[in-house]
C-alpha cells in the first residue's frame, strides 16, 4: 500500500578494481540482514555500463523511522561494516519521498 511517509534512499558506490562484484553481494548481504519485517519495501543494485566498478541502488522503505531503525541494528551494522575494503572512495547518496510508486495505490 502506498503511503505518503515512504522514504527513498538513492546511492553511488565505487568499488576498488575488481571488487565490484564483492561489493554487490555484501550489499545484498545486508539488505537482507535487515529482515523481512525491517520496512524495506524494495531495492535494486545496479551496475554503471560506462565505469564497470561503480553501482547505483535504491531503496524504497515505508518510512524514515523504519530506514533508520533497520541501518543502525546490530545485524546490518556487522555487515555495513565489512564495506570500508571494498570501496575506492566514499559512498555519495540522497534522500527523499516518495510521490508516486508504481503498483501501489494510494491509501
Amino acid at each position: 500500500m502506498y503511503s505518503a511517509n515512504m522514504f527513498s534512499v538513492y546511492g553511488r558506490m565505487t568499488a576498488r578494481p575488481g571488487r565490484r562484484d564483492e561489493l554487490i553481494a555484501l550489499l545484498h548481504e545486508g539488505f537482507r540482514a535487515g529482515g523481512d519485517d525491517s520496512g524495506l519495501l524494495t531495492y535494486s543494485i545496479n551496475t554503471a555500463p560506462e565505469d564497470p566498478d561503480t553501482i547505483w541502488m535504491t531503496q524504497l522503505w515505508t518510512d524514515k523511522e523504519a530506514h533508520d531503525a533497520t541501518t543502525r541494528s546490530e545485524a546490518v551494522a556487522t555487515v555495513t561494516q565489512r564495506l570500508p575494503p571494498l570501496l575506492a572512495k566514499q559512498p555519495e547518496g540522497s534522500y527523499g519521498h516518495a510521490v508516486y510508486v508504481h503498483g501501489l495505490t494510494a491509501e
